[in-house]
């Protein structure tokens, strides 16, 4: 059982992020029920039922997970938060348990649209490109999550993407997006407008990227 310390993150609408206790490097996801839906603010899971045909939030975003990682080369999976799996917690419910991205400094990452940090270099911005490029698109894999919020600043130099979650299941009537070249468009317009929110150059547009260590 996954004892509960710390609570280090509300923000999302429908989870709590709490450091384990005693294992500072790693913290667990639980969901809770923050946001209203027709009036209330229900279990997440039941939203995410009757919205999107998902059973269970969090054994969604672990297989998705799961099958983004087992693309990524071994270089490459530090630019993605380590996932160990679902375990019960000490609040009586199953809790996504996952690294704790940490700064140099020893503090949680911040996201990349809490980041007050000094102008990130291109070096940050070429990597996440890589990232698009040489994974998702490479394997049309639908992580339609990519956000600023959905990226943790570990320093400078490197980014790390986080909630696998897609927004939905592909229905009969979006039968476009189980073709991958408009999966892969999908993907590409969310990079661009995570530029385009960061301020800066749309680096889909970059013919060849050189992303520096």
């Amino acid at each position: 059982m996954i004892e509960l310390g710390e609570l280090i993150s509300s923000v999302g609408g429908w989870s709590n992020i709490y450091v384990v206790k005693d294992a500072p490097n790693m913290c667990v996801k639980v969901l809770a029920p923050h946001r209203k839906y027709q009036g209330e603010k229900p279990d997440p899971n039941l939203v995410s039922k009757k919205k999107y045909g998902i059973d269970d939030m969090l054994e969604f975003e672990y297989a998705n997970y799961q099958k983004i990682i087992e693309c990524v080369p071994d270089a490459l999976k530090k630019y993605f938060v380590r996932i160990d799996g679902m375990y019960m917690t000490s609040i009586g419910v199953r809790g996504l348990v996952m690294e704790r991205v940490m700064t140099a400094e020893g503090t949680t990452a911040p996201s990349l649209d809490h980041y007050k940090g000094k102008a990130l270099p291109d070096a940050f911005f070429c990597r996440l490109e890589q990232l698009r490029r040489d994974i998702l698109h490479k394997y049309s894999l639908d992580h339609f999550g990519v956000a600023r919020r959905n990226v943790l600043v570990r320093d400078e130099q490197t980014p790390v993407l986080i909630d696998f979650q897609k927004n939905r299941r592909i229905y009969r009537s979006q039968i476009n997006l189980y073709i991958p070249y408009f999966t892969r468009q999908k993907v590409k317009r969310n990079f661009q407008r995570l530029y385009r929110e960061a301020k800066v150059q749309d680096w889909t547009k970059v013919s060849e990227l050189n992303c520096s260590e």
